[in-house]
């Protein structure tokens, strides 16, 4: 779940990202586990840094696919990047010679010349909450991130008024924390029933009204 920030500037779009984004895709393609990088085209991150009118990005992603992200954006381009965390107080018990799934990982780039703003509320690289039940259950996405979570990363890295792209939205985070902070958005969504709790969402609907609304239970007067 990419979401890219942008502003009113131009900016160039950099040589040698594409043959690096080749090379990360030929070692993807190489490995033996393979069904960590299907549906994953490493291409896609060139499309990221053309359509940006400056790099401000954020894209959560597996911990297998963090080296060959980080390769793409410090190795060809040099930009600043951090890696951010999403704590799960009561992840699924699934431990079994393992660890504990309960970090989610999203890595954050930005070029130089785009500003953070202040706020020490904002600046934490962590974020600690629960699993995020409740919006899975109100939206019916199986990786819904919570809202207060997006918002404080676009509280952090974006302005009043930028244009922020998110194109995998999904149910909707996105876009909704961008209407409650005042940001302009744009969102693409491949998956119809997706695209239409998104939509519902923005009209302040979840999947249970409408549901309900196409039962007959609530009036047009509900919905509006």
């Amino acid at each position: 779940m990419p979401y890219l920030i942008g502003d009113n500037k131009k900016r160039e779009y950099k040589e040698g990202a594409s043959a690096v984004s080749n090379r990360i895709s030929k070692m993807c393609n190489s490995l033996i586990d393979s069904n960590i990088y299907n549906g994953f085209d490493y291409s896609i991150l060139d499309e990221f840094i053309r359509i940006s009118k400056r790099v401000n990005i954020f894209i959560w992603c597996s911990k297998a696919q963090l080296p060959y992200i980080m390769n793409f954006f410090i190795v060809a381009n040099d930009y600043n990047y951090e890696l951010l965390v999403w704590n799960k107080t009561n992840p699924t018990p699934m431990c079994n010679n393992s660890w504990l799934p309960d970090l989610e990982y999203c890595l954050y780039f930005r070029e130089k010349g785009v500003i953070l703003n202040d706020g020490y509320e904002n600046k934490s690289k962590w974020f600690i909450s629960g699993l995020n039940v409740a919006d899975k259950d109100l939206f019916e996405h199986p990786t819904i991130k919570p809202l207060e979570m997006v918002k404080r990363h676009l509280k952090h890295a974006t302005q009043p008024n930028d244009i922020v792209l998110d194109c995998f939205l999904g149910s909707g985070t996105t876009a909704v924390a961008c209407k409650e902070l005042g940001r302009q958005y744009i969102g693409f969504e491949i998956d119809k029933n997706f695209y239409e709790i998104a939509v519902d969402r923005l009209k302040g609907i979840s999947v249970q009204d409408r549901k309900a609304i196409n039962k007959g239970q609530l009036s047009l007067f509900d919905e509006i």
